[in-house]
């Protein structure tokens, strides 16, 4: 194989894992929103009975969350989805 055939292979491939990617984050996405699950407004945390996460007590739908919070959840199901899938 050609250093230039490598590099072309190599291109494809990325692309392939970064379409991927997109497509786990559209589908996540969907469901957070879709989900009635509530979330900690300043640190992004699942509300739960058993555990606060950083002593505050607003919470609110992934919807109602800002896109920085919003991002912030997304790209952490990404790093444990690439982690999975490596």
């Amino acid at each position: 194989m050609s250093q230039e055939a490598f590099y072309y292979q190599v291109q494809m491939q990325e692309e392939y894992e970064m379409s991927k990617i997109k497509e786990f984050a559209q589908e996540m996405r969907e469901e957070f929103l879709a989900s009635e699950q509530e979330y900690c407004v300043y640190c992004g945390d699942e509300k739960s009975e058993k555990y606060d996460c950083c002593g505050e007590n607003h919470y609110a739908s992934f919807a109602d969350l800002g896109e920085d919070v919003q991002t912030a959840i997304l790209d952490e199901e990404i790093k444990q989805y690439e982690k999975a899938t490596k």
